[in-house]
């Protein structure tokens, strides 16, 4: 949950970049942001390789996972509907950053409240900034990249006796959200900020791809609730 949250907050990054006019050191924070959430994953996949050598019930692994996205989605919602305090704290490090190194930069933004007369707000979140398409192609690449270790090890849970080949099918699932990620996405979200002329594409964008990625948790964890009786109706 954690990772994600770090990962959201990054858009943040981006968005008070393009409207300081600071594209390139908004896009290199974001990045630093998403590298540094990387760093969980050291505790995160022996954690879910502990639990599966250890004999997790499927039950018990199931809760684990449900509550998790139920989190992820809470977390989400909260900062799609404040990105603008995101932002606006990442214009304050930006501010500092003039001074300071990036990280002091960022302590001072948590702790000293900024009163420059220079930081703008961004627009507040509406139904009117989607763009269904772009939502739809977010919510197809976060649903891989999102599930892709829980469903491995998930896998590894049900079958134990093939737990090591099954929990490499992790790769296999991030390729595909990683790859409309990387080949659409992204630079379509980058291009939208680097064109000045166009005020709105940009914002329609930063929304539609966090509101898919909303999507994603949401659509996982209603399908996890749902599983038993599914299964239940299927067999």
């Amino acid at each position: 949950v954690l990772m994600h949250a770090i990962e959201i907050t990054s858009f943040g990054a981006r968005i008070a970049g393009r409207i300081s006019n600071r594209v390139a050191l908004g896009t290199t924070l974001a990045q630093t942001l998403y590298t540094a959430s990387r760093f969980l994953l050291v505790l995160f996949l022996p954690s879910l390789g502990f639990l599966v050598e250890s004999g997790i019930d499927i039950n018990q692994y199931i809760l684990l996972v449900l509550i998790t996205y139920f989190l992820s989605s809470l977390v989400t919602a909260i900062l799609i509907l404040n990105l603008n305090k995101v932002q606006i704290f990442f214009q304050a490090v930006f501010i500092r950053y003039e001074k300071h190194s990036i990280p002091i930069s960022i302590i001072k933004s948590l702790t000293v409240k900024n009163k420059d007369s220079h930081i703008k707000v961004f627009d507040k979140f509406s139904f009117q900034k989607i763009v269904f398409k772009k939502t739809l192609v977010s919510f197809g690449a976060y649903l891989f990249l999102i599930t892709g270790f829980f469903s491995a090890f998930m896998l590894a849970v049900l079958y134990p006796d093939y737990r090591l080949t099954l929990s490499q099918l992790t790769a296999i699932f991030h390729g595909f959200g990683s790859i409309i990620f990387a080949f659409y996405l992204d630079p379509m979200l980058s291009r939208s900020i680097d064109a000045f002329k166009n005020k709105t594409a940009w914002i329609e964008n930063v929304y539609s791809i966090l509101l898919g990625r909303f999507l994603s948790y949401l659509f996982v964890f209603i399908l996890l609730i749902l599983l038993p009786l599914l299964l239940k109706y299927w067999l």
